[in-house]
């Protein structure tokens, strides 16, 4: 039992820190649509869907992640950074679509007729300026990702929080 326990452990240290950030850019993104659609309902729908979102992209770029083209452009940082934002900006975007397609299929039966009405009912504006959002919080994420890499989890805490890690070399 122990084994499994370490292996469900480590996953969620794996999934943690991308969770985080996507439970916060959803919930951002969820607030810059009400607003921008002068909803300013706070619905426990609107919080479950970010929230369930945050984890379903967080397993996904753990799973992108894994893929052996990920490691495509593994030489300078620089294209890591903007090759991972590319594959973990197209894994949740394609996400955002499921979601705004999920409602359409059950109200109009069927996947193409949802298609059509959304092609015509979402705001593509509004969407595009998501999509903006998001792959802007992807960058600063991989940028992340990639500083910590760099310098190690317990010198990145140093860093941003002030503290000493168990292995810090000061």
């Amino acid at each position: 039992m122990s084994k499994i326990g370490a292996i469900i452990a480590k996953e969620i240290r794996e999934a943690l820190p991308a969770t985080i950030f996507f439970l916060l850019l959803f919930h951002l993104i969820a607030l810059t649509k009400a607003v921008l659609l002068d909803d300013y309902s706070i619905t426990s729908l609107r919080a479950a869907v970010a929230t369930i979102g945050a984890l379903i992209v967080a397993k996904g770029i753990l799973v992108v992640e894994a893929l052996p083209f990920s490691r495509l452009f593994s030489g300078r940082p620089t294209v890591r950074i903007l090759w991972k934002t590319v594959l973990y900006s197209i894994v949740v975007l394609l996400f955002k679509v499921v979601e705004e397609t999920i409602p359409l299929v059950s109200e109009h039966g069927g996947v193409v007729s949802a298609a059509r009405v959304m092609y015509h009912e979402v705001s593509w504006p509004l969407f595009a300026v998501l999509a903006l959002w998001i792959i802007g919080g992807l960058l600063l994420y991989c940028l992340f990702f990639e500083l910590v890499s760099a310098v190690g989890p317990d010198r990145a805490k140093e860093i941003f929080f002030g503290t000493r890690g168990k292995n810090s070399d000061r």
